[in-house]
């Protein structure tokens, strides 16, 4: 889980920070990561307040603003989550991610923003979540302290630490001496106070006396003296410094501070002193000044004796002053209660506004949440219903998919399994049209007025009828052309196609409509499409503004026009008599007409100047509006195409053609598309806009998008003239792309007027042609053209009609004659009532031989009758076979599919016959003379006469000629069954050709009367010519001639030659074309009849096989039913047991069916079983195929690897490949295919001389036959013990087996068949353990004795007991040789090439010596001289393998290097002792 966060937040959204999963919890405590995911998905506006410190009021902010996001996407997010996230709680952040990760997922599939999830929200949840919110933020505040509350804290926690530390380091004995005195001088001063305390009572006396005679004046507080402030001062600071002192520091501060208290103490007493000294004189001061007060106070009294009078009038002097203090003091607080009644009722005025605001806010929310809430319901009505629409097309289809489905499977019943492709072609184009396969109504007789399954039935069968046409028409499908070698298209006529074009511009100018309304030249036409609020009004006011163009708005327009109308009711103008309409259907409550406001609004246009351009405002809102537009700009049926009729004749390619659709009438339409969401988020923001506008927003939505499909549809698809411009952005930009989009339309529109005008129209003068040739000639073509599309799909739906009868009545001889075959017989009651007789027989005479002889014939006597009950049944199965096959149907069906293909035979003549009728007229008319009319009458295809007897002879006249229906006889049918039919076609075939033929020839005459009547009006009129048809080839001038002519007379000649060539090129492509067409009609004829009677000759055939099986079957029921009751004579015995012949099966009882004894099933075959990590030989064979595929050839990476090559060849890895990495695939095989028995040098020589002495040439190679007789040093066969188990599989031999893998693994691909080099295989197995002693058997195999060596490697030390390690190898029977072979450097060259003679001289990397062939020569050259023998001489090999470059040669060989395991080494071992 933390990986896919991890790849969300690094890849995905590429954070600002790469995160880790060990650093979520410190990454995300402070929530800006989280602020930063939300911000990526758009849902966190605010997060540019966000900020990165880790600090506890960027905590604080950070997770306030996170909360609100994180309760409407629905995740749990709470003060205990926030806080274990801030506090870097284990696991909480991961866990957070992953809950955001899931949710942010979900809200990326649903597509939805932030804003249309705060709609879809209820009102009651997301007051519910404010309330939270707030309470959330209030204890977050609580649980996260402020910075200034942490810092104080840590302050306080600091100087507790100091003040404890400072306590303790102070010296206890010190403050204990310290407290001593200062409670000794307590002490003194108390006495002090006791006996100052009676001398201040009496001077209290004293001080009432004299306070009671003068006015207390507070005194100021008795300042500290300088010193003891001094001395305070000192004490803080040396406490606040003290800092911890050594023994000695202590012992001088000691005395020190004891000094400085004697110091003070004596300081203290004198300043006692003289303090005692002040005291007194202050005192005496102080009765001085009383005594001196008294005196003073008693002379004023003395003086001042005033009277009761004046007493009186001070005292109401005093009360008036009073009361005048009490009234300003009320005045002053009445002022004060007015001001603080003002500042409540503004604030109370403020509340009422805030609450009035609030509340009106809270409304408008609500309003926008329901407008919101309606807009989702709309949505999803509309989801719905295109949900609906889908869910009923697929419906529609999955169940045409389960009827093709079902109608397959009844046509494979029908078919046997074989289903036409034409027939499938036709269910195809039925299920891409949606039509049902199945018929749901009856047509047969053509329903005046059809039901609607009726209707269905009517285009399944014109959808049937066009495709038949078409494939028909274009030689395509089943009716292609079919002759080898050759590969026909379809025919085409140019003259005929130019004749009727010429004929159709003719008629054409006959019937113009009205010209379309002049209208000025405009820069451009154009429309400005789009959603209510999407701000089309405003970019087209900035549009008109910069670019001078006419802004068209519906509502204005119609505004106008109502205007209009009430100022001038009397003298009505064009535009009042709109106005008069509008109001009219206004008053009615009626919507404004369509056609109504197309009026006004060309109107409009029609009124702008020329040279100028306009665009129209919201219109058109439909598309019946935008036909109608269109129809009224162009005067042009909008819809032509659609209520145009699909004319039979517009698959002919000589039809007329229809002309060019008209221009469209805009120049451009622009659409500014806007999102739902955000139209209502600019509704609810719109200013001065009426409640109902924005009640109406919703429906104005709706019906857009109820609209826009189809207008889409029509100005982009049909029209091309769409444009699509965003509109969510602001109006600056709006505007900049609706002005580059008009722009470029006007330049466009610009540059084609200019073409235009360029553009000059010759005209040339076409010859003139009376006006009623053309009338009659189209008319007439196209009543040939609609008759021959008409037949040639009727005879099309009567092919396709027969077929399926067909195909029915095939499939009903075949199920009536196996029903026939299942009826019942007599044959049951016959063997009942011989078993009623048999167990009446009594026991005691069953035994007796004269009874089982009688009871033996009884039995013959049964099945002799069952038997001619069998060949009775057979004889009339036989008859009813022979009735079906004779019973005329397939001959008169055969019959009726030929005249049906004579029919579209008389097709193709008959419109043979009316093109030369009409090229006939055509030339009549040019020519301006009459052609001789045509003596032959219309040509018949003759047809089968299936319906009349011979013997009724008919009276009428025929109109087309009737053969007889000449029936095939049945042995007929069983050579030879399609010779008569073919025959009857060819007939058929040969009939039409020959009046094609003679038609052609009897136009011949004509084209001489032809001539002379155009020469004849050329010297008539000599400015009048022939307009001809399409442009011959050009023809090799005349030769010049002698004598000067007249040009006119030249001109003529020139007209009548071509002329000539041109009708007779005419006549020739419509005999090719009807050649053409008959053929393809006779092979296409001929083809289905072959088939039909090749389906009827398989049901024949399959009747007489299950005739002959069925035949078969009873009579080896009859034979199982003799063989039971004959057991039962023969031991004497009732039959118990009810015998029943059921059909052609015999049961017992009933239901048990007797069957013959089956045949034992075969052994199976035998299967190798895997043992311990020994691979099977099958695997081993599966691994040579693939490595013989992968490895790399010897040879190619000979080549490869050499330095002539470069170093560039190989791939890179391959480059620094070691020779220790590489291996010989076949050596690993070798070695995975152990154990095998390992051979001896003894066995080796004696299978090379074997080998030898079968290769008769010498070549070193032999087949596998020949490997086959050989043996090799193990037996490869071997009498291996049967299983009693018929069931079980046979021994599996490994070594035959092995001894097939070694040919397969040894054996050259390259050749064929299949040779093995015996030398190269047989030095694969002079491997060894050790290198050397597998050299050693190498070069004692290549020079053909047995050689020695000596040699214990440190391997064979370490494993004493494996046999052949360390010790010579030769057998116990062996005699050891007297002389010792010789060894030669082309033997030690043999040998290290691995027995290759002719290996390449160059350098291979690859190579285990890392030498080439010469440089090794070279060396062994030297070792022989070292060794004093010459080159050419043999060395003994004793001699030659104790030199040490020989040692190391051969401890590096390691191609005849064994790697096995010890345990291998053991098997070896084991098989070599066991061998």
């Amino acid at each position: 889980m933390s990986d896919i966060i991890c790849q969300w937040l690094n890849v995905e959204l590429r954070l600002s920070k790469v995160t880790e999963p060990y650093s979520f919890t410190r990454d995300f405590a402070n929530g800006y990561l989280i602020g930063e995911i939300l911000h990526r998905y758009e849902l966190q506006d605010d997060f540019h307040l966000f900020s990165k410190q880790s600090t506890a009021n960027a905590k604080l902010n950070n997770f306030t603003r996170i909360e609100p996001t994180l309760q409407l996407l629905g995740v749990p997010f709470d003060l205990a989550m926030a806080k274990a996230v801030m506090q870097g709680r284990q696991g909480a952040a991961t866990h957070l991610l992953y809950q955001l990760y899931i949710q942010l997922q979900k809200k990326k599939k649903s597509g939805l923003t932030a804003t249309a999830m705060e709609v879809m929200q209820p009102a009651a949840t997301a007051r519910l979540h404010r309330v939270e919110n707030s309470i959330y933020t209030e204890r977050l505040k609580t649980v996260v302290k402020r910075e200034t509350d942490l810092k104080m804290q840590k302050i306080a926690k600091h100087f507790h630490k100091r003040g404890q530390a400072m306590y303790n380091r102070s010296v206890m004995a010190e403050l204990l001496k310290e407290e001593d005195r200062l409670k000794r001088q307590e002490e003194r001063r108390l006495r002090d106070i006791e006996k100052h305390r009676q001398a201040r009572r009496k001077q209290h006396e004293i001080m009432i006396q004299i306070q009671s005679a003068i006015v207390q004046i507070p005194k100021p507080p008795h300042a500290r003296t300088s010193r003891a402030s001094e001395k305070q001062l000192q004490f803080r600071k040396n406490g606040r410094v003290t800092q911890p002192m050594s023994t000695v520091d202590k012992e001088q501060w000691n005395k020190e501070y004891i000094e400085s208290i004697r110091q003070r103490l004596e300081e203290d007493s004198a300043a006692r002193e003289q303090r005692e000294m002040r005291r007194r004189r202050a005192l005496m001061e102080q009765l001085q000044a009383h005594e001196e007060v008294l005196r003073e106070e008693q002379m004023v009294s003395r003086l001042m004796r005033q009277t009761q009078q004046e007493k009186r009038i001070t005292v109401q002097l005093m009360q008036i002053k009073q009361q005048k203090e009490v009234l300003r003091q009320n005045r002053i607080f009445q002022e004060r209660q007015y001001q603080e009644r003002r500042l409540r009722d503004f604030q109370e005025a403020l509340d009422r506004e805030a609450v009035l605001a609030l509340q009106e806010r809270l409304e408008r929310s609500e309003e926008i949440r329901m407008e919101r809430e309606l807009h989702k319901q709309l949505v999803a009505e509309r989801a719905q219903a295109r949900y609906r629409k889908h869910f009923e097309i697929c419906r529609g289809i999955l169940e045409q998919i389960v009827d093709l489905a079902t109608k397959a499977g009844e046509y494979r019943l029908l078919t046997a399994n074989l289903i036409p492709v034409k027939l499938m072609q036709e269910w195809m184009e039925l299920f891409f049209n949606g039509k049902p396969l199945y018929e749901v109504a009856s047509v047969d007789p053509a329903p005046a007025d059809p039901t609607p399954e009726q209707i269905i039935e009517l285009e399944k069968l014109h959808i049937l009828n066009n495709q038949d046409y078409n494939e028909y028409v274009a030689m395509k499908g089943e009716w292609v052309w079919h002759e080898e070698g050759e590969s026909q298209a379809p025919p085409v006529n140019d003259i005929l196609d130019h004749v009727l074009s010429r004929l159709q511009s003719l008629i054409v100018p006959l019937s113009v409509s009205t010209p379309p309304p002049l209208f000025p030249r405009f820069t451009i036409r154009a429309c400005m499409l789009g959603k209510s609020y999407s701000g089309k009004t405003t970019c087209l006011a900035k549009i008109s503004n910069a670019l001078g163009l006419y802004v068209l708005s519906a509502n204005s327009l119609i505004q106008d026009a109502l205007l209009a109308y009430q100022q001038d009711k009397q003298a009505w103008s064009l535009r009042a008599q709109r106005g008069a309409a509008v109001e009219q259907a206004l008053r009615t409550g009626k919507a404004v007409p369509d056609q109504l406001l197309v009026d006004i609004i060309v109107d409009a246009i029609r009124n702008i100047p020329a040279d100028s351009g306009w665009i129209l405002d919201g219109f058109p809102v439909d598309i019946t509006q935008a036909q109608m537009l269109e129809k009224a700009l162009n005067r042009t049926e909008s819809d032509q195409a659609e209520t145009k009729t699909h004319s039979n004749s517009a698959t002919d390619k000589n039809s007329p053609k229809d002309p060019p659709p008209p221009s469209p009438a805009l120049d451009l339409v622009v659409l500014l598309d806007i999102s739902d969401v955000q139209v209502l988020e600019r509704a609810a923001h719109q200013a001065g806009e009426l409640p109902l506008g924005r009640k109406q927003i919703q429906h104005r939505i709706s019906g857009f998008h109820d609209t826009w499909p189809k207008l889409e549809k029509w100005f982009g698809d049909q029209q091309n003239i769409l444009v699509k411009v965003t509109a969510d952005v602001d109006e600056d930009t709006l505007f900049s792309n609706v002005k580059i989009v008009l722009m470029d339309t006007m330049d466009s529109v610009e540059k084609a007027l200019g073409d235009s005008r360029k553009m000059s129209t010759s005209s040339s003068a076409e010859h003139t042609c009376p006006e009623s040739i053309p009338v009659y000639l189209v008319p007439y073509w196209e009543n040939v053209c609609n008759s021959y599309v008409t037949n040639v799909k009727t005879v099309m739906q009567n092919l396709r009609s027969e077929r399926e009868l067909i195909i029915h009545h095939l499939y009903n001889i075949r199920e009536n004659f196996r029903q026939y075959l299942q009826k019942t017989d007599l044959k049951q009651e016959f063997v009942s009532a011989w078993q009623r007789d048999y167990n009446s027989v009594p026991d005691n005479i069953r035994e007796d031989e004269e009874t089982k002889g009688e009871l033996h014939q009884r039995l013959d006597d049964l099945r002799e009758r069952l038997w001619d009950i069998c060949d009775k049944r057979k004889e009339e199965a036989e008859q009813e076979r022979a009735g079906v096959i004779d019973d005329g149907w397939l001959d008169d069906h055969t019959a009726v599919l030929i005249n049906h293909y004579s029919a579209l035979m008389q097709i193709e003549v008959g419109r043979f016959q009316d093109s030369l009728c009409l090229l006939r007229d055509y030339y009549t008319a040019m020519c301006k003379t009459a052609f001789p009319e045509s003596t032959r009458g219309f040509t018949c295809v003759p047809l089968i006469d299936i319906t009349a007897d011979d013997h009724v002879e008919l009276e009428e006249p025929k109109m087309f000629p009737l053969v007889s229906c000449r029936s095939p006889t049945s042995e007929l049918l069983r050579q030879v069954l399609h010779h008569p039919d073919e025959k009857l076609l060819q007939e058929f075939f040969q009939t039409a050709l020959s009046a094609v033929r003679s038609m052609v020839c009897e136009e011949k005459p004509l084209l001489c009367h032809l001539i002379i009547c155009v020469s004849a009006a050329l010297c008539v009129d000599t400015n009048e010519c022939v307009v001809l048809g399409a442009p011959t080839p050009q023809q090799e001038p005349s030769p010049q001639p002698v004598v000067e002519k007249n040009p006119e007379e030249v001109k003529r000649k020139a007209e009548r030659k071509r002329i000539k060539q041109e009708f007779t090129a005419a006549l020739k492509r419509e005999e090719h074309a009807v050649k053409l067409r008959l053929e393809l009609i006779k092979a296409h004829a001929l083809r289905t009849v072959s088939s039909l009677q090749q389906k009827a000759e398989q049901a024949y055939r399959n009747m007489e096989e299950w005739l002959g099986t069925r035949f078969l079957s009873e009579m080896n029921s009859i034979d199982q039913l003799t063989e039971l009751v004959r057991q039962h004579i023969e031991n004497g015995v009732q039959i118990h047991h009810e015998l029943v012949l059921q059909s052609a099966d015999f049961c017992v009882d009933g239901d048990t069916l007797v069957v013959a004894s089956p045949s034992p099933a075969p052994r199976r075959s035998p299967l190798e079983q895997p043992r311990n990590s020994t691979l099977t030989v099958q695997k081993l064979h599966i691994l040579c195929a693939q490595l013989r595929k992968t490895a790399p050839l010897t040879e190619v990476l000979h080549e490869l690897t050499s330095p002539h090559m470069g170093s560039n060849v190989l791939p890179e890895p391959w480059m620094h490949i070691t020779p220790s990495q590489m291996l010989d695939w076949r050596q690993f095989l070798l070695s995975a295919a152990l154990p095998w028995p390992f051979p001896l040098q003894t066995q080796l020589l004696k299978t090379l001389q074997r080998y030898r002495a079968i290769d008769t040439a010498g070549t070193g190679l032999i087949t596998q036959e020949q490997y086959a007789q050989i043996e090799l040093w193990f037996p490869s066969e071997r009498d291996l013990p049967v299983p009693d188990d018929p069931n079980e599989p046979l021994p599996y031999d490994r070594l035959g087996n092995l001894k097939k893998f070694f040919f397969s693994l040894f054996a050259s691909t390259h050749s064929s068949p299949l040779m093995l080099d015996y030398l190269s295989m047989l030095l694969y197995f002079c491997c060894h353990p050790e290198p050397a002693q597998g050299f050693t058997r190498a070069l004692s195999l290549v020079i053909g004795h047995t050689l020695h060596y000596k040699h214990t490697g440190p391997l064979t030390q370490s494993v004493p007991y494996i046999e052949g390690a360390g010790v010579e190898e030769c057998d116990a029977d062996e005699e050891v040789e007297s002389e010792e072979a010789g060894v030669s450097v082309d033997d030690v060259l043999r040998v290290l090439s691995h027995g290759d003679d002719h290996v390449s001289s160059r350098l291979n990397r690859f190579e285990p010596n890392h030498r080439s062939r010469d440089e090794l020569r070279e060396e062994l050259l030297k070792v022989f001289k070292e060794l004093g023998f010459k080159g050419e001489e043999k060395i003994p090999f004793s001699t030659l393998s104790q030199h040490p470059f020989l040692q190391d040669l051969m401890e590096a060989s390691s191609q005849y290097l064994l790697p096995v395991s010890v345990t291998n080494k053991y098997v070896i071992s084991h098989n070599r002792a066991q061998w």
